[in-house]
């Protein structure tokens, strides 16, 4: 169905979702447009509701991939015309802010922190495959990009010069995928969330941040344990938001954080000893993503008997696991898909990659096949005197019921792991 935003008055577009293609954008005459839109306006503004035509607004934001949960980075801090723009883990650093501002013609202008020089289609390609490079800001239409909501906090990014998307390349889900463009097609890789800059002070115990990236300073925050009990409350509550360096209290660690919207990184946080988890994905449709930090369990503390680290209950979602997060004590699984929650389903994915098991844990994954769960595991160390399971399969079942465990599995269509892509040491 065509896509009409009038927010761009003469310099419009359109085009149509594909779930398995990647088509061209159509154009339409400019001039043509206008006399329409003259007409069209009006109804238009009725027709689509405030969600649907959300602008973002100017101000200074990490700008989050739906796909991966990382963020469009300049590569290696470069402040050189010509660097290159990349996805690197969400760690909300300056080559990663970028200044957004909203132009009279209704595009934007993005500029990094880091370098002050804007994203710019390199060497003005106009095709499939243009890089994405920083450069002295011009105001040149190579320069200038439509922002255009795609519902659910998530923006297309759109070349004005060349009608093309900012895309993560290949459709990669690791660390260090390039940003290109692409002729848009709706896919995750080209949809995009912008969190704004916020402050440490927002970060405390019982906070809820929407759309935020903060940096906690390393402060230590907590509520309180009730042990195993299921019914406490999270020490944060993120909505489309991402979290850096802070401390959860030994003796106040509640029921985690909860990722309940959206794409929600949680970076080099320590969880000092983990009452019921450590984090919950909540996010249908979003990705949940641990960037380093630890976390320890110990048996008797404060949380009771070892139990997973990271429980994850929303349906079509990804929770990753990345950036040498170290599971230190006694832990029962570091990912457990829900066995039995209310309407419970699939799929849900998990993706672990360079990460360090130190301690005694069961089983590293547990995945629900009949719901479609995916456990995908690279390059994950383990230590040698805990042997556990690594990926274990389980038949889900509605809330009332048990979870029945199927067993380890590998080389699966649940269980993408084999022996090679395990280190024991």
């Amino acid at each position: 169905m065509p896509y009409l935003n009038e927010r761009r008055d003469l310099a419009h577009r359109t085009y149509t979702h594909c779930a398995v293609c990647r088509q061209e954008p159509t154009h339409r005459n400019k001039t043509t447009e206008y006399v329409m839109n003259k007409i069209m306006i009006a109804l238009a503004l009725l027709v689509f509701s405030a969600s649907s035509v959300a602008q973002i607004s100017s101000g200074r934001y990490v700008i989050v991939s739906k796909l991966n949960g990382n963020a469009l980075d300049v590569d290696s801090f470069s402040t050189a015309d010509g660097a290159n723009v990349m996805t690197w883990h969400t760690l909300g650093h300056a080559n990663q802010q970028f200044d957004v501002q909203q132009l009279s013609d209704g595009s934007y202008s993005i500029r990094s922190v880091n370098s002050g020089k804007a994203l710019d289609v390199f060497e003005w390609n106009a095709g499939d495959g243009a890089e994405l490079r920083q450069w002295t800001y011009t105001g040149l239409d190579n320069q200038r990009w439509w922002i255009d909501s795609e519902g659910g906090n998530y923006y297309s990014i759109i070349s004005k010069f060349s009608n093309r998307a900012i895309d993560v390349w290949g459709m990669s889900m690791y660390a260090g995928a390039d940003a290109r463009l692409y002729g848009y097609w709706g896919g995750d890789g080209q949809q995009w969330t912008f969190q704004r800059i916020g402050s440490s002070s927002e970060c405390y115990a019982g906070a809820t941040l929407s759309n935020r990236f903060v940096d906690c300073g390393g402060k230590t925050i907590g509520l309180s344990c009730d042990g195993d009990s299921e019914s406490q409350s999270a020490v944060l509550t993120l909505q489309n938001s991402s979290i850096r360096n802070v401390r959860i209290a030994a003796n106040g660690g509640a029921d985690g954080i909860h990722c309940n919207s959206g794409n929600c990184t949680l970076a080099d946080v320590v969880w000092e000893d983990i009452c019921e988890d450590a984090a919950t994905n909540k996010s249908e449709g979003g990705t949940m993503t641990i960037v380093g930090g630890e976390a320890f369990n110990s048996e008797g503390g404060y949380g009771g008997s070892p139990d997973k680290i990271f429980q994850h209950n929303s349906k079509n979602s990804t929770t990753i696991v990345t950036g040498w997060f170290l599971a230190l004590g006694e832990n029962g699984k570091l990912w457990r898909s829900c066995g039995n929650c209310t309407n419970n389903g699939g799929p849900r994915n998990l993706l672990v990659y360079d990460v360090n098991l130190n301690g005694s844990i069961d089983s590293v994954a547990g995945a629900n096949s009949n719901y479609g769960d995916r456990v995908t595991i690279r390059n994950l160390h383990v230590d040698s005197s805990n042997s556990p399971k690594i990926c274990e399969e389980y038949t889900g079942v509605q809330k009332g019921s048990s979870s029945t465990k199927i067993g380890e599995r590998w080389g699966t269509a649940t269980c993408d792991v084999s022996q090679s892509d395990i280190v024991w040491y």
